[in-house]
C-alpha cells in the first residue's frame, strides 16, 4: 500500500473528525471532538495521509520554538494495527526534515506500549516524564526526543 501526504484542507479535516475509537483506543477520540487537535492547531501543519484514495492517518507538526517542534498523529480506527503508525511516523520525520526542523518532541500515554516501542524504533529518545491535563483528565506522559539536524 502506497502512502501519499498533503496538507489536510477543510475537507480532508472533517471526514477525519467522523472517525471513532474503540476499546482501549477510545480516550484517543478527545483529538476528533471539536476544539480537539483539527482546531487546536495551525491548520497549514496538519497533514492527511492517504492510500488507495482514502485517508488512513493524520499528523501534526507544531512549531513549540525555533528548535523543537512536537508531533503528534492519529491512525485511523480500522487500520490499527497493521503498522501504519510507523509508516506515517517516517513520512513525518522527511517531511519535517524537509522544513528545517532541528528536533522533535512527542508526549505518549506512560500506559501506551506499542506507540512507545514504534517511537523508540525510528530513533526517539525518553527524556522524562511530565503530567499532561487530557480531556479533563490528568494524564502521566512520557516525554520523547528525537533529533533532525
Amino acid at each position: 500500500m502506497r502512502l501519499r501526504y498533503k496538507r489536510a484542507g477543510a475537507k480532508e479535516r472533517e471526514q477525519i473528525r467522523t472517525w471513532r475509537y474503540e476499546g482501549a483506543y477510545v480516550p484517543f477520540n478527545y483529538a476528533l471532538e471539536v476544539g480537539g487537535w483539527l482546531d487546536a492547531f495551525p491548520k497549514d501543519r496538519i497533514y492527511s495521509v492517504e492510500a488507495e484514495s482514502r485517508i488512513v492517518g493524520v499528523f501534526f507538526l507544531i512549531e513549540r520554538n525555533d528548535r523543537r517542534w512536537e508531533y503528534r498523529i492519529l491512525v485511523h480506527p480500522q487500520e490499527l494495527g497493521q503498522g501504519l503508525g510507523k509508516r506515517i511516523t517516517l513520512l513525518a520525520l522527511r517531511e519535517a526534515r524537509c522544513l528545517g526542523i532541528d528536533e522533535l518532541m512527542l508526549l505518549v500515554r506512560q500506559d501506551h506500549d506499542v506507540a512507545y516501542r514504534l517511537y523508540r524504533s525510528v530513533g526517539f529518545v525518553e527524556t522524562g516524564m511530565v503530567r499532561e491535563w487530557v480531556a479533563g483528565e490528568l494524564i502521566m506522559m512520557r516525554q520523547m526526543v528525537k533529533p533532525l539536524a
